[in-house]
């Protein structure tokens, strides 16, 4: 009798906050017109800072989305057409490395500083071209996952009265682009005052203050942006399993109702993936190859700084010390781009792995709950979580499901790249050990013939 009062009494509370959860979703949109707290809400300056850099576009005008007037099909055609300079103005950066990578090559050698630090350098214009594409092409994918993310948000504050500190993340994610933009354009500065540069020489050198620091950017973003979905990630996941830990001592919720909170947690994830994917293979390929051809070029013999270009920078030391500046500063600008590479491999497989770690803790929660007698509901709804957790590879942190984000994916990474130095210079002492050798014979040595 006792057992069919309190499942009774557990089964009205969980009909209380399935009510709760309806009508928050019946009024999500108005919500999100009132400006109350709402995940896209709180990203609102962030999400116009990337409309100005033409990444990651999406509607902030909530009125329009229904009804489709001539103003925002206007608004939409112009914003194409932003878009479409920003990848023209980096097809142009990108032709202009070529150029100047074709000029160290036929005058240095492809194997010179100037030449690799060129083409590492030259990445970045083709970064951010890839960056604006991908992303423009994710239009509606962006705007499904910042609906499903909000939806998520109305739920978890609905039901269990928590929601994410966006506020310090916001702060965190725009102290980091601040830092990076300093970074990049006081490295400008240094190239600008070693290279005797003066402003009003040259329209692309007096342009390029502002473009160097909107590269970086294009370069940082996408993977800030791509944290911060898998900080939210965790906190709904940790907020679920404590929820959960509590049933131990009084039921709260029944597992269904933790089961379609863990649903809208795993379609968050899933937009995630289809925003992401493909981005994050394109990152995780680019940094692949700086870090490559960096071993590759340090383990290659390369010719001295000092080699002058021409006949008069021999007795011309002011041409000859300005080259060396500008293959300094070559280096400078290849070190910050190994440097992005590295945090690239590394945050993304970081991120990855603990998101991906923190959603299967939600299972052991589930199976800590110890089912109520006779409750064969209760035993259905355990199957479901742990099935649902095996397809994890169909809807988790994945690299376009080509493999997932796990603590191993970080280390056969960083194993790749360590055997194929330690390969590359056993490849290279193997040619200096067996270097043919050519015998000249003395003629004294020879004994007379007959």
């Amino acid at each position: 009798m006792d057992v069919n009062i309190a499942q009774t009494s557990l089964d009205e509370e969980t009909v209380e906050a399935q009510n709760a959860l309806v009508d928050a979703t019946d009024f999500h949109e108005k919500i999100s017109e009132r400006g109350v707290h709402c995940v896209s809400n709180c990203l609102r300056p962030l999400l116009f800072l990337f409309r100005i850099l033409a990444v990651f576009p999406t509607s902030l005008d909530r009125n329009v989305r229904r009804k489709r007037n001539h103003s925002a099909i206007i608004k939409c055609i112009l914003y194409v057409n932003y878009i479409i300079i920003a990848v023209l103005i980096n097809m142009f950066l990108i032709k202009m490395n070529l150029r100047i990578f074709w000029l160290f090559k036929e005058r240095f050698g492809l194997m010179h500083t100037g030449t690799v630090a060129s083409v590492i350098t030259g990445t970045k214009p083709v970064i951010s071209a890839t960056v604006i594409v991908f992303s423009a092409l994710k239009f509606r994918s962006h705007q499904k996952l910042l609906k499903t993310v909000d939806m998520v948000d109305v739920c978890f504050r609905s039901a269990f009265n928590v929601s994410p500190p966006l506020r310090i993340y916001k702060f965190i994610i725009f102290f980091i682009l601040l830092i990076v933009i300093i970074s990049s354009l006081s490295l400008k500065v240094t190239e600008h005052i070693l290279t005797d540069q003066k402003l009003g020489d040259s329209l692309l050198m007096d342009a390029s203050f502002i473009l160097v620091p909107i590269l970086t950017l294009w370069n940082t973003i996408p993977l800030l942006y791509y944290n911060l979905f898998n900080i939210l990630v965790r906190f709904y996941c940790r907020t679920l399993i404590r929820s959960m830990n509590k049933e131990h001592k009084i039921r709260h919720f029944s597992l269904k109702f933790y089961y379609e909170q863990f649903i809208r947690i795993t379609n968050v994830q899933e937009a995630i993936g289809d925003v992401f994917n493909p981005l994050l293979l394109f990152s995780l390929a680019w940094s692949l190859f700086v870090l490559c051809l960096t071993i590759y070029f340090l383990s290659e013999s390369t010719s001295n700084l000092r080699v002058p270009i021409t006949e008069e920078q021999v007795t011309n030391e002011i041409l000859r010390n300005r080259l060396n500046n500008s293959v300094f500063v070559f280096i400078c600008w290849s070190t910050f781009q190994i440097v992005m590479a590295i945090l690239h491999i590394a945050v993304i497989c970081s991120t990855g792995f603990m998101t991906n770690e923190c959603t299967r803790q939600i299972v052991n929660a589930v199976l800590r709950i110890v089912p109520d007698a006779n409750a064969d509901l209760d035993r259905f709804q355990i199957s479901c979580f742990v099935h649902k957790m095996t397809t994890q590879f169909m809807w988790g942190m994945t690299v376009w499901r080509a493999f997932p984000l796990e603590r191993t994916t970080f280390f056969t990474l960083i194993s790749v790249i360590v055997t194929y130095s330690l390969l590359l210079f056993r490849f290279k002492d193997d040619l200096v050990v067996n270097h043919p050798t050519i015998l000249i014979l003395n003629s004294t040595s020879v004994p007379p013939s007959g």
